[in-house]
């Protein structure tokens, strides 16, 4: 159980777990599916490789909540190296 004291008086902030959780909802960012969106469009290969352009491509896609495969694509390919993208298509 969690509790604060304010002014020798108790408020109960129920257990733990829903603290953490309310706490993590608090700080997330306000617009997460658009943030992710914007960070998947912007985000580039450049000299990593592949696998670990692949690893963090999924993750702002699935945080920006994609399904259109077309699309996906299409993003996958633009932050591609431009050889790699070439030998892709």
């Amino acid at each position: 159980m969690v509790a604060h004291t304010v002014s020798g008086q108790g408020i109960y902030l129920g257990t733990m777990e829903n603290f953490l959780a309310a706490l993590s909802l608090a700080f997330q960012p306000l617009h997460m599916e658009g943030d992710a969106l914007w960070q998947l469009d912007a985000l580039k290969q450049l000299s990593r490789p592949v696998d670990e352009y692949v690893s963090e491509f999924r993750v702002f896609a699935t945080h920006a909540g994609l399904t259109d495969v077309s699309q996906l694509i299409h993003l996958f390919r633009q932050g591609l190296d431009s050889d790699i993208a070439i030998q892709a298509i």
